[in-house]
């Protein structure tokens, strides 16, 4: 049989066990499970995690995998206090599962083990779709994390996901993978068989400064832009540069400048978030390398929606007949602060282009993982985004 999906969700954070069965009811009521299955969960962190696993289990006796969130978003809507179970189940469908742990101390080796396990559980099938949910937003490099893992991926295989979020403490984020519960760890889900995934990423910000170069950086750091102190050039757009909040509203994007490329859509964004004052070096949420063509850009609420109106469609556009049979959705906290009560129209946009079996399971994190356009020779390289929303389809 072909891949059947459905989300199970619950409120009940006060009662973790008790969500986790209500969790399970509803997925049952909607599917039955085929020979393979597994289910991706994004809760709040003020869960039991521990209850609320047991709960599920009782119900489903499936891999779990997962993380804690800033928001999470279903095909039932957008939810800040809840947890999100997505269940795929399909006869074809191969799994393989990974984690590795201590990723701020070893990331190299931490990203190892996470993927010898993944990729060991699927024996001779090649991996047709990543996901991967790595604790690199308090303690390690994304960018790097990222890097380590592509180096074990065929560069044909999507990678997505996001880094983990605790609603706003910013202190400790929590995994899981299989029946454990990690932190500060790379989980890690590699799926074969028969499935087709496709990813978009969009995210509505619109450049428009003076294109310049970004002379001189080192990782995440940016300290010169056409050889000056990179402050300089954001102080000619941004009035209150000392506010961290302006300042994080008025991200720079990495410009495609790949031939015939649609700039206008096709570039990744790299939110500032300080910088230093001795220096006028700008610190952001991600790598920027050295001579890499960068611009301002600014973004309203409209702007914001408008990119997850372009993704979706986009999206199926290109999956013209073929059947969507399950979506993962990762998006930003960076865009649900943007968007204050409207965040609940990111799902909305989603939800209504999309077919009444089309399970659809997301969350908002601290970063975004994923290709532009898996679908486009030039765009499926897999990258790093800030305030962005990614769409993984299959």
């Amino acid at each position: 049989m072909s891949i059947q999906s459905a989300v199970g969700y619950s409120e009940n954070i006060d009662e973790s066990y008790e969500a986790g069965l209500e969790i399970g009811d509803m997925i049952l009521e909607k599917i039955a499970l085929q020979a393979n299955s597994l289910g991706i969960l994004f809760c709040h962190i003020e869960f039991d995690f521990a209850e609320l696993l047991k709960g599920i289990r009782e119900k489903l006796d499936i891999p779990i995998f997962g993380c804690t969130t800033a928001g999470e978003a279903n095909s039932n809507g957008y939810f800040e206090e809840s947890a999100s179970l997505l269940v795929v189940t399909s006869d074809d469908l191969k799994i393989g599962m990974g984690v590795g742990e201590n990723l701020s101390k070893d990331p190299e080796a931490a990203v190892l083990a996470a993927y010898t396990s993944a990729r060991s559980m699927l024996g001779e099938d090649k991996p047709r779709l990543a996901v991967t949910l790595p604790d690199a937003g308090l303690t390690s490099s994304a960018e790097k994390v990222l890097n380590f893992l592509k180096a074990h991926l065929d560069q044909e295989v999507p990678l997505v996901g996001g880094l983990p979020a605790d609603n706003f403490q910013f202190t400790r984020t929590y995994q899981f993978c299989k029946n454990g519960i990690y932190s500060d760890s790379i989980p890690l889900l590699l799926l074969a068989g028969n499935i087709e995934p496709l990813v978009i990423t969009r995210s509505g910000w619109i450049p428009i400064g003076k294109k310049v170069t970004a002379t001189k950086t080192a990782g995440n750091v940016l300290y010169e832009i056409d050889h000056q102190p990179a402050i300089n050039y954001l102080k000619k757009y941004i009035h209150d540069i000392d506010d961290p909040n302006i300042l994080a509203s008025c991200p720079l994007v990495l410009l495609d400048e790949t031939p015939g490329a649609e700039t206008e859509k096709n570039f990744v964004i790299r939110t500032c978030f300080r910088y230093n004052q001795e220096n006028g070096a700008v610190i952001c949420n991600g790598d920027i390398p050295e001579n890499a063509a960068v611009q301002l850009a600014r973004g309203s609420r409209d702007d914001i929606l408008a990119g997850v109106e372009d993704a979706i469609t986009t999206l199926r556009q290109k999956a013209a007949d073929k059947e969507i049979h399950a979506l993962l959705c990762f998006s930003c906290v960076g865009r649900r602060l943007m968007l204050g009560l409207d965040t609940k129209k990111e799902m909305e946009l989603v939800a209504n282009k999309l077919p009444a079996s089309c399970a659809v399971n997301g969350f908002y994190g601290t970063g975004e993982i994923g290709p532009i356009d898996s679908s486009l020779e030039h765009l499926k390289k897999n990258k790093f985004h800030n305030t962005t929303i990614v769409l993984c389809a299959f």
